[in-house]
């Protein structure tokens, strides 16, 4: 809408007044705020003027307002540009001192703000002028220095342990215990990182130094024999000296040049991990996990419709302790031109050797692969690979029990097709007893977390097995999405089937429970969404563990969501466990592990200063048995924000616990939590937190364990890349918050309580 005369004539003189007003105001009224709280968030140059708010060139009104008046107009916010722009004239080193994204932004603002300055009489013409000067002086500097960033960062961290034996954590929050109170850890890290580009982007030099103090030991002769400070005389004479430590040290971390050319790229690095092989079975992974710091050289590149791959690395000396394995590998892949197909073929090719040492002969792992890759979008979407692998490994033969490279065989089947909601994946891999790719990760062979991967295949529970040597897997899994075509009463449906079996090469040598049998699972799951504000979900599984006999567990599940109103929602949830193969006998009667599990949540906005959350959870395991467990957990949670900068958080937790078979165990656990937050500025805020639990066991016999936490936090943002941090005490995990752990049957974690220590830490980007 155009503006009158009068309606001009009268803005500006609001806007002289507003100035003339606050040029009259003492110094001390500018620093109450840091930013203007009415200032409409939603106004485009919002976040350019509150920046430059921010990094202090206008500190606002006394209150941090603009006494009830409403910034709307084009005028209001140019009458703040003026301002700041006063003040600069006023200081004119300031606008040679302002930073890059504080001169941009006084840039866009002077431009768009143009008409509505000039009417206050505030001329931008030099303030350009001298912003210009500056970009070109900084330009011409840059232009003059090397083409080296430099980045990195600094840390500081000390931890004052007032009672010792309260403290059972360092600073890191590992397990430690402490003797002596007082500063009794205190070290600094500081990292440099120096990116150079000498021609352009086609090479980059990279370099990082890592500086440490901690401590006064310097050049320190650490023995074979702990604690002993002389010579050991069991040992031999050269090795009475274990290592030297030093608390205070530089060193060369990671370096690495890359060159990126057209034909091929060559990466030459210290320090860091392999790149890995892009490979089906990933013979050589770039998970960090299994490849620590290396050093060596790598190669990459295609030309004429063949892709390559190739490294020669060598273990850093600080991984592995010491360790320095070598490894070579590379990768050939042929694709078939576009010309000939719209389908997509491959065909590739790999190797990966690990060579322990060269001292024992056939000490190394080599593995070769060919793989077949083929996609078409014809019918939907179809993906599938084949692989076929050898390897050599220096393995235990269990026919003599002697070391010695043993050869296996093995393969990989993958295949997927996608067509409107139907997706179908098909997974298969045999891999002989003697079949070894230490390079690889350890998810390659689909199973759980081994225990020292990769020197061997242990785990805790492969479906009764207690490794994976020489496994067999094959897994079918079926998912559809009906949308909301099947029933006009569920949106978003959609249902998944997986079936997964394993077997294992009998090693005739050394026999196991599992010899013969197959381990089993079938999973069927459920979703959908009935309502905008409702959402079902039902998980069953069934599986069987590779021994004679088996009855199998099984597991339903269900889970529904649903939205009461705009601020209240619920959760319930609905689990049925049962294991035929868990039982126990009492007076000649047979029973089986049953259990029950019944959880429900509700939680709600009350208003836009309270949100409060309840939940209850019923468990009971072996149902229908003497011997029944019961436990039921309630509790009680509320979040009231008493302004907008202040919050306060209360909770009461209750659980009451039997124990059929250990009467010991039976408990009544009570506790409470109660955490206040606080920003104090926009860059100081602080926590306060305290729980409490108080567990009494119902035997009679067993005394009552009290645990109470209390800790407290402050942390100061002094830019964006800076922070100085003080604690008091140890801030536990969110699950065990508590101080009463549910998944324990309503006892305690043994360490949670107030650990009486300060830790200070001071760290910086840059």
């Amino acid at each position: 809408m155009r503006q009158t005369k009068t309606d001009s004539g009268f803005s500006l003189f609001r806007g002289f007044l507003a100035i003339l007003l606050c040029l009259m105001l003492p110094a001390a009224a500018f620093t109450q705020s840091a930013a203007f709280q009415d200032l409409p968030q939603d106004h485009w140059a919002y976040a350019d003027v509150d920046f430059l708010i921010s990094q202090g060139y206008m500190e606002g009104y006394p209150d941090g307002t603009f006494k009830g008046r409403k910034v709307t107009t084009r005028y209001d916010v140019a009458l703040i540009l003026a301002r700041i722009l006063k003040r600069m004239e006023e200081k004119k080193a300031t606008i040679d001192s302002a930073s890059e994204e504080e001169r941009a932004a006084l840039s866009r603002l002077t431009k768009e703000f143009r008409d509505e300055l000039g009417l206050l009489d505030v001329r931008v013409d030099s303030l350009e002028r001298r912003m210009v000067d500056n970009e070109n002086k900084v330009k011409t500097l840059e232009d003059m220095l090397p083409k080296v960033k430099m980045s990195g960062f600094y840390r500081g961290r000390g931890q004052y342990i007032v009672e010792p034996s309260s403290v059972l954590r360092d600073d890191y929050g590992d397990e430690a215990t402490f003797i002596d109170p007082g500063l009794v850890t205190f070290y600094q890290q500081l990292y440099l990182q120096f990116t150079g580009k000498p021609v352009n982007d086609k090479i980059e030099v990279f370099y990082e130094l890592y500086g440490f103090i901690k401590g006064r030991t310097w050049n320190k002769l650490v023995f074979n024999d702990a604690g002993n400070s002389g010579q050991n005389p069991f040992d031999n004479v050269d090795d009475y000296v274990r290592y030297i430590q030093n608390d205070n040290y530089v060193r060369s971390n990671k370096m690495h040049i890359v060159s990126t050319a057209k034909s091929m790229k060559v990466r030459v690095f210290a320090g860091e991990s392999a790149t890995g092989i892009d490979n089906p079975m990933n013979i050589l992974t770039e998970n960090t996990e299994v490849i620590k710091p290396y050093q060596g050289v790598e190669i990459s590149g295609a030309e004429g419709g063949v892709s390559y791959q190739g490294s020669v690395l060598k273990s850093d000396i600080r991984s592995d302790y010491g360790d320095t394995t070598n490894m070579v590998s590379g990768r050939l892949v042929w694709k078939l031109p576009e010309k000939f197909s719209e389908d997509t073929f491959s065909i590739g090719t790999s190797f990966a050797e690990k060579i322990m040492d060269y001292e024992i002969r056939g000490n190394s792992n080599t593995v070769r692969g060919v793989d077949f890759n083929y996609s078409t979008e014809r019918a939907g979407k179809i993906q599938a690979t084949a692989e076929i692998l050898t390897s050599n490994a220096y393995l235990t033969d269990t026919s003599d029990n002697k070391q010695r490279n043993l050869g296996d065989e093995g393969s990989r089947f993958d295949i997927s097709v996608q067509n409107g909601g139907f997706t179908g994946t098909v997974k298969h891999y045999d891999f002989g007893r003697h079949f070894r790719a230490m390079m690889a990760p350890e998810w390659g062979y689909d199973v759980g977390e081994s225990q020292n991967y990769p020197e061997d295949l242990s785990v805790d529970d492969n479906y009764g097995r207690k490794d994976f040597e020489g496994e067999k897997l094959t897994r079918f899994s079926v998912n559809y999405d009906f949308g909301n075509k099947l029933l006009a009463m569920a949106n978003n449906l959609s249902v998944e089937a997986t079936y997964l079996s394993k077997t294992w090469e009998v090693d005739p040598y050394k026999a196991s429970p599992t010899d013969g049998y197959s381990g089993r699972k079938f999973t069927f799951q459920l979703l959908s969404d009935f309502t905008d504000n409702t959402t079902l979900k039902y998980d069953f599984v069934q599986a069987w563990d590779a021994f004679a006999d088996e009855g199998g567990a099984t597991s339903n599940a269900f889970e529904l969501n649903l939205k009461l109103s705009d601020s209240v929602s619920s959760k319930g949830k609905i689990s049925i466990d049962n294991d035929s193969d868990d039982i126990y006998e009492d007076n000649g009667q047979i029973y089986e592990n049953d259990g029950r599990t019944g959880y429900f949540e509700i939680n709600s906005d009350i208003n836009p200063r309270v949100y409060a959350k309840g939940s209850v959870e019923h468990q009971v395991q072996w149902i229908d048995s003497p011997k029944e467990n019961v436990r039921v957990d309630y509790i009680g949670e509320a979040t009231y924000n008493l302004t907008s900068t202040t919050s306060f958080t209360g909770g009461v937790q209750h659980i009451d616990y039997e124990d059929s078979f250990d009467g010991s165990r039976s408990s009544l656990a009570n506790a409470i939590i109660a955490e206040l937050k606080k920003n104090f500025t926009n860059k100081f805020r602080g926590r306060a937190f305290y729980s409490r639990g108080i567990i009494d066991f119902k035997d009679g016999k067993t005394d009552s364990l009290d645990r109470e936490n209390i800790y407290g936090e402050l942390i100061y943002d002094v830019t964006r890349d800076a922070t100085i941090l003080l604690k008091f005490g140890y801030d536990y995990p969110y699950e065990w918050r508590w101080a009463v752990s549910s998944t324990d049957n309503g006892r305690d974690y043994k360490d949670i309580h107030t650990q009486k220590m300060f830790i200070f830490e001071a760290r910086s980007n840059f």
